[in-house]
């Protein structure tokens, strides 16, 4: 991360306008954990940009408990190749399935939640993998039991009772994607 996060969809905007090259075929990501907001955003920038959204979600076989290795790869790419360019995409783990389904991502936005009374960036420990995976895993698992009425089936490994948290801390450390983002945007919340 070069600057500082921007908060604004016109910032953004602007920025979008000093970085991405004229008239050449672009593919603009927008990463980040579930639910912070990529695909509002993804498509309001697709509105000011004149080009295309796709969502990786459109693209998972579902009901598998996990996500990198269940998009649809031939499917995603032909409709990367059927998009008007700019190409807007967003999801989660987006630099595992662009290398896994064979595609480039030219500008990498990394999109986080953050309290506008605090400040905090409400899963900074996750995303910036200071720990192990293994150490962040165990911490949520704990935290899973302390506050779930639920047991974990003893059929069930640790990694599948975590679900996509578990790939999620794993694509964070090894990725490194708030690190390798170009721009950074915080979608400010109560």
């Amino acid at each position: 991360m070069e600057s500082e996060p921007l908060t604004s969809q016109q910032e953004l905007h602007a920025r979008f306008g000093d970085l991405l090259p004229n008239g050449e075929r672009l593919c603009i990501g927008f990463d980040g954990l579930d639910g912070v907001g990529k695909s509002t955003l993804a498509r309001e920038m697709a509105k000011r940009l004149g080009g295309s959204v796709i969502s990786l979600d459109d693209y998972l076989i579902k009901k598998q408990n996990g996500y990198v290795l269940h998009i649809r790869c031939d499917e995603l790419k032909a409709a990367l190749l059927a998009s008007r360019s700019p190409i807007l995409i967003e999801g989660v783990c987006l630099l595992a399935v662009a290398r896994r389904c064979g595609f480039y991502v030219d500008l990498l936005v990394y999109v986080r939640r953050r309290s506008r009374n605090s400040g905090i960036w409400h899963e900074q420990e996750l995303c910036m993998a200071e720990l192990p995976a293994d150490e962040l895993k165990q911490k949520e698992r704990v935290l899973r039991k302390a506050f779930s009425t639920a047991e974990k089936p003893d059929r069930v490994s640790d990694d599948d009772y975590l679900g996509l948290t578990a790939e999620l801390i794993d694509y964070h450390a090894q990725w490194r994607p708030v690190q390798r983002a170009d721009l950074v945007f915080d979608v400010v919340c109560d």
